[in-house]
């Protein structure tokens, strides 16, 4: 995958963290955080080209995702990405017949399969469950084209990212 960090800061609140017990700017923690979401995406990236499922469900939390002030069930999520014909499958694979818009691939899978150089945008969005660094988020982009669905939000859990509230048009 050929990748390119564009890091868009769009919390700006500043706070202490910790590195061995020394205050850590935001800055600081967002860009070691930015470093992390681009190993993730290329993780995400071969997976989603891979129509892997299970390692997408793998990365939904136990007890689902937060949507709008409802949680999706991680059984439905689940379903969701292994059924043909869901719009859940058809953003990240695509849908059997699907003939793709002229201005965005009909999937994920396709827009990483086109060839086209992809950059990864990290951003940080406000959240008060990740505190002054915010939620980091990972979006797939390539010049000139769209990007199928939204961008993918994570939240760290017991050492490990874990899709928060993204995959599923929430507003």
């Amino acid at each position: 995958m050929h990748a390119a960090l564009l890091a868009a800061l769009l919390v700006t609140a500043s706070g202490p963290g910790t590195a061995g017990g020394a205050p850590e700017p935001v800055e600081q923690r967002r860009a070691a955080v930015a470093k992390e979401m681009v190993r993730l995406a290329a993780e995400l990236q071969r997976q989603i080209i891979a129509q892997d499922a299970d390692a997408l469900v793998a990365r939904v939390p136990p007890d689902g995702l937060r949507c709008a002030g409802r949680v999706v069930p991680r059984a439905k999520v689940a379903r969701d990405l292994r059924s043909n014909g869901t719009w859940l499958h058809g953003v990240f694979f695509g849908a059997p017949g699907a003939a793709p818009r002229t201005s965005a691939p009909a999937s994920l899978a396709g827009l990483l399969r086109s060839g086209k150089e992809i950059a990864v945008v990290v951003s940080f969005q406000p959240d008060p469950r990740a505190g002054p660094t915010g939620r980091p988020c990972i979006d797939f982009r390539a010049k000139g084209v769209a990007t199928p669905g939204a961008p993918l939000c994570f939240e760290q859990r017991n050492g490990r990212w874990w899709f928060a509230e993204s995959l599923y048009p929430c507003g």
